[in-house]
């Protein structure tokens, strides 16, 4: 389960981006920043049973970068941060409304075995694809992080992240 918020102000474009990772990772829930403090989010995060906390950061109103936050009752520390640029469903001229996974079902990553295919891996708490699953899968291409929902189409759904640097916080 995954905390998904924003920086303070965010653009229309980024609560779109929000929306649409919404709708690809299951049981993720999104919290409006407003004033809220980093701690205040963490303890949102706790109470709701999340193990993570995304924050999707802006500049000049674009999603740039996602920084991940490990969380629990007695712990909490900062794990990595992606840059990133984005590509909307509408900007691919990719149409549906894809509902919520709002069902306790597993997060898949499959592609290229590398670095940072396990970067991504612990970053969005998921497990390696195993075939015949019906389920949400990030697909990693060695540059670029795609999305696909086997239950609802055989292509991939997107948003896309092109990765332009990681890195890891601990």
């Amino acid at each position: 389960m995954m905390l998904i918020s924003t920086s303070r102000r965010p653009s229309t474009r980024t609560r779109s981006f929000v929306k649409e990772l919404l709708g690809v990772i299951p049981l993720s829930f999104y919290i409006t920043r407003g004033k809220k403090s980093i701690e205040e989010l963490k303890d949102i995060a706790v109470l709701k049973g999340c193990r993570r906390l995304m924050i999707v950061e802006s500049k000049d109103g674009n999603p740039s970068a996602l920084s991940f936050m490990y969380v629990d009752k007695k712990d909490w520390k900062w794990i990595g941060v992606i840059d990133i640029n984005v590509s909307l469903r509408r900007e691919m001229k990719i149409h549906f409304n894809e509902s919520l996974i709002d069902e306790d079902i597993r997060f898949f990553i499959k592609g290229e075995k590398d670095e940072e295919f396990e970067f991504i891996k612990d970053m969005f708490y998921c497990d390696d694809y195993e075939e015949d699953l019906d389920s949400s899968v990030i697909v990693w291409d060695g540059s670029f992080i795609n999305f696909s929902r086997v239950d609802i189409s055989k292509e991939l759904i997107g948003p896309k992240l092109k990765i332009l640097s990681w890195k890891r916080s601990y």
